[in-house]
């Protein structure tokens, strides 16, 4: 890594601190100072969940193939706070939440968060490991495909929440919710398996809209302004592409003309 390199590496760490510290303080006197784009996943989850209570059926959460210690740890560890989310407002019914997975070491991760959305609630007495379900299979499985739709019918589920590393099987399990007029929101880190869920989900989530989930389900000041930095560091990153762009094509039409014009505006001669 070069000089120059390391400096911008280090001048993007330091914006990123010093935007999500401000911004963190700024949410905690006025939540009403930022304002989120909408995500039509994260607006209609709660109105999922909750006809799902008044139904007295579960919510089913599933994280797919995704587990620890591999490439796709990033995306369970979001997935499971995606389904803490969910599972926090799921548990003050009569009927748990249920969360399948295929990597045997996700089983932890999902016996540790709904075991913390219970205790969020003060109903930890009413905490099942069995909620957990290990399906073995692994990665793009149709094995793993044909028993979610063997839980879509027993347990008669009301709504399905299928975030984490899917292929094109996961158009079988949405296939099979639609036939028993469930509601899917899906998401993939595989790119056949988005295309799926894009498709079949009402509403879906796309790409990085998965790691978002603690800021729009759960508006932790902290969460929140993580996002507002995120989305800070993106209109900077458009800016620095997109300046040398317009300066080459202003060169390109005008022979140069166009930076030596700037260049002396700025003092450069």
């Amino acid at each position: 890594m070069d000089s120059i390199t390391q400096v911008l590496t280090v001048l993007i760490l330091l914006l990123a601190m010093v935007v999500s510290v401000i911004v963190t303080q700024f949410i905690r006197r006025r939540r009403d100072l930022f304002a989120l784009r909408e995500i039509p996943a994260y607006t209609a989850l709660p109105m999922r969940v909750g006809e799902a209570i008044e139904a007295n059926r579960p919510v089913h959460i599933s994280l797919g193939s995704a587990g620890l210690g591999g490439s796709s740890t990033l995306l369970a560890l979001a997935t499971a706070e995606l389904f803490y989310q969910a599972a926090g407002r799921a548990v003050i019914g009569g009927i748990p939440p249920i969360l399948t997975v295929s990597d045997p070491t996700a089983i932890p991760l999902g016996q540790d968060t709904l075991r913390r959305a219970y205790a969020a609630r003060g109903r930890l007495d009413r905490y099942r490991r069995g909620s957990i379900r290990w399906y073995p299979g692994g990665s793009r499985s149709l094995a793993f495909a044909a028993a979610l739709t063997s839980t879509l019918a027993d347990d008669n589920v009301a709504t399905n929440l299928l975030a984490g590393s899917f292929g094109p099987e996961l158009a079988l399990v949405a296939e099979a919710a639609a036939r028993r007029d469930q509601s899917v929101i899906a998401t993939s880190d595989n790119l056949e398996g988005q295309a799926v869920a894009y498709v079949m989900s009402d509403p879906p989530l796309i790409g990085e809209e998965v790691f978002t989930a603690g800021a729009y389900l759960g508006g932790s000041p902290s969460q929140v302004a993580s996002l507002v930095t995120l989305d800070v560091l993106r209109v900077a990153l458009l800016i620095v592409i997109f300046i040398p762009t317009a300066i080459a094509i202003g060169d390109a039409i005008l022979a140069g003309r166009f930076s030596a014009a700037i260049a002396r505006i700025f003092g450069g001669g």
